[in-house]
């Protein structure tokens, strides 16, 4: 909080202007550096402004990001910036080019902090660098990817500058004049088209022990290259009006294209004898989400129906592979055994305590950073599973598919009773998840009481919780009054985290309950039980809205 202002803001103005002197703008490994020296700087600048989201008051640290701000709104030097950089990013040579589009996303974030339109999406769309980068992606992106795809390929730069830049993208897309641009220019038709998106490795593909080489294993880079496609696309859906059916059927597009990858995702995360990895699970929250967004079109489910027999593969054709996600991961924990560390950075998070709940029952890895974090990306994913099932059992009017209950726990290729998850095991996921959700709330508000009266905490206690902690490094010399405030400041952030997750799970209780009651409803209404079964057909089965 003592953090003097000026002095830095001056440094920034100085590195902005070293930028754009004659002798930067005539050397490219001048200007780069100058680049990766103000990325550091605005690092910083994000830091500080995390650490003080929670504080009401003005302070210096909030001035420290205004005042940066200022230095290119107040003058023509965000524009001259953004001009040098925006070209740097188009035509720099590899390495220059990843820093190039870095700091254009750490200057877009920075610009983010106004209500205004984003300056940065404005002066893209004015020089029409849109445009450029978009189309880069097929020009000459597209095959340099493959490549990077190769057992031992002669060069990773490629891939560097994908990250760089669709994470630009993805940081534009979460605006919606952003959003808007992009769409406008064409990326989803592009991601639709890009061939290395289809060339996902066999898990047998690596060769032994090659995950440890400087090189990637080929499905990590595989998984770099998806996953930034599916959390832009993600994004852009978020931002699509519901009535907008042209730009969702580009992103239906994109599903059909890519179907072969989707599909594979989600069979291998409900496959039993599957390992089960944080980016495999990753993956297949984003197909599942993207799968769910979609399934909610109607214009675009009766598009699939007016094409079936014809070969097309779309998101219909997903639907089995989104219902057996639920059997193998909703139902129970005895994934856990399936999942295991990939990488030095998972073996070292599976041996620090989450420290979020005191559960007897759990196992070392259930109870660690790593199982926590996969336990997060499951939840997610059944989420997503059960809301798709509830979307694509909505009766539209004039619909004349009939619902049928189903029983059994088994998902069986070209079932009726397929069509939406069975009895039982809605049942036994309603029961499991009350359960979660009273100790998650029981948990959160013991955390939250601690972190107000951290002085109930022996000193024990409280060096066990500090030096558990795997977010910050403390020294072994702290003094009762140091640990009893940052106790208290990470027992406020454990218990808001078992908020946000127990919030996350009451809400796909509520919609499991949907699916229970369109179930029992198919019995309350005999004439509807009738029909389905080869009766008399007199009257028709109401359906609860779906639910927002």
């Amino acid at each position: 909080s003592q953090l003097p202002v000026e002095p830095l803001l001056d440094a920034w103005r100085q590195l902005v202007l070293a930028a754009l002197t004659p002798a930067a703008q005539a050397s490219l490994q001048l200007r780069g550096n100058v680049y990766a020296s103000m990325l550091h700087f605005l690092g910083g600048v994000r830091k500080l402004a995390a650490a003080s989201a929670d504080e009401n008051e003005v302070r210096p640290r909030s001035r420290l990001v205004a005042g940066a701000l200022d230095v290119l709104s107040n003058s023509t030097l965000g524009d001259r910036l953004l001009e040098t950089v925006s070209a740097d990013a188009a035509d720099a040579s590899d390495a220059w080019k990843t820093v190039a589009f870095s700091l254009l996303d750490a200057v877009a974030a920075l610009y983010a902090s106004e209500t205004r339109p984003n300056r940065v999406v404005l002066f893209l769309t004015h020089k029409n660098f849109f445009s450029s980068y978009v189309g880069a992606l097929i020009r000459r992106e597209d095959q340099a990817l493959q490549l990077t795809l190769q057992p031992d390929p002669a060069s990773l730069n490629a891939l560097y500058i994908y990250e760089a830049k669709m994470a630009f993208f993805i940081r534009l897309a979460q605006r919606q004049d952003g959003a808007d641009k992009l769409i406008e220019n064409g990326v989803l038709d592009v991601l639709a088209d890009c061939s290395f998106l289809n060339m996902r490795p066999s898990a047998s593909s690596d060769a032994a022990g090659f995950a440890d080489a400087f090189i990637p294993a080929r499905a990590e880079r595989f998984h770099q290259l998806l996953m930034p496609a599916l959390d832009l696309v993600l994004a852009l859906a978020a931002k699509i009006g519901r009535d907008n059916v042209t730009v969702w059927m580009k992103v239906a597009r994109f599903v059909s294209q890519h179907h072969g990858v989707l599909e594979a995702v989600l069979k291998e995360a409900a496959l039993p004898a599957h390992p089960l990895s944080m980016a495999l699970l990753a993956e297949a929250k984003a197909a599942s989400a993207l799968v769910f967004y979609v399934a909610r079109q109607r214009a675009v489910l009766d598009r699939e129906t007016a094409l079936a027999g014809s070969g097309h593969v779309g998101v219909t054709s997903l639907h089995l592979p989104m219902l057996a996600l639920l059997p193998k991961l909703s139902s129970s924990r005895s994934w856990f055994q399936r999942l295991a560390p990939t990488n030095d950075v998972e073996r070292a998070q599976a041996l620090v305590s989450a420290a979020l709940y005191d559960d007897e029952d759990a196992t070392d890895v259930e109870r660690s950073v790593f199982g926590q974090q996969a336990s997060d990306l499951v939840d997610a994913i059944v989420q997503n599973a059960i809301a798709y099932a509830q979307a694509v059992t909505e009766r539209p009017t004039g619909s004349s598919r009939m619902f049928r209950p189903a029983f059994a726990w088994p998902i069986e290729h070209n079932r009726e009773s397929d069509y939406l998850p069975s009895l039982a095991l809605l049942v036994a996921f309603v029961r499991q998840s009350l359960t979660q959700i009273t100790r998650g709330r029981r948990a959160r508000d013991e955390k939250l009481r601690l972190a107000q009266n951290s002085a109930e905490m022996t000193t024990a206690d409280l060096r066990k919780l500090v030096s558990a902690s795997p977010y910050v490094e403390v020294s072994d010399d702290l003094s009762t009054v140091q640990m009893r405030a940052l106790a208290s400041v990470l027992l406020t952030q454990q218990g808001r985290r078992i908020g946000r997750s127990t919030s996350v799970l009451v809400s796909t209780v509520e919609q499991a309950l949907v699916l229970l009651w369109r179930h029992l409803s198919f019995f309350i209404s005999v004439d509807t039980a009738e029909d389905s079964y080869g009766g008399r057909a007199t009257g028709s089965m109401a359906l609860p809205s779906a639910m927002e």
